[in-house]
């Protein structure tokens, strides 16, 4: 008689603790991170090439490197950090600025992207630019 009462209890125990919400033992599963596709893509006053190894930039009036690939999470967001160079109109000249830090984020869905470009050292925002992959970039250089 105990142990089929101590069964009982057991068998209670159990299906109260799979009906409770929370108390499942199975975790969410992890986020999902795939890289921005691979090729060119263009919009106006940019153009991008995204390889795996990087991605180099390029502005009307400057260009911009990432080393490594763009990654993004489940929602198609992403955040990379790289450097951007500005250029002035004329030849390149042997004492031109540094390149500056910058941050790049944005999103992308299917074969459209969003991005803005900050230069990180001093908070000041490049742009923000519409780009579509295969797209053919829109450049007025300053050169």
């Amino acid at each position: 008689m105990q142990l089929a009462i101590r069964t009982r209890r057991v068998l209670a125990a159990m299906l109260i603790g799979f009906a409770t919400p929370g108390c499942a033992t199975a975790t969410a599963p992890a986020p999902v991170e795939t890289a921005v596709k691979s090729g060119p893509w263009g919009g106006q006053h940019i153009a991008m090439t995204v390889a795996a190894s990087g991605t180099d930039i390029e502005f009307d009036c400057g260009k911009a490197t990432v080393p490594g690939a763009i990654e993004t999470d489940n929602n198609g967001a992403f955040t990379a950090a790289g450097t951007f160079q500005p250029e002035r109109p004329g030849p390149t000249r042997p004492d031109a600025p540094p390149p500056r830090p910058m941050r790049l984020s944005g999103t992308v869905k299917d074969d459209s992207m969003q991005v803005t470009i900050v230069l990180t050292d001093q908070n000041e925002e490049v742009g923000t630019f519409s780009l579509t992959f295969g797209g053919a970039p829109r450049l007025v250089k300053c050169r």
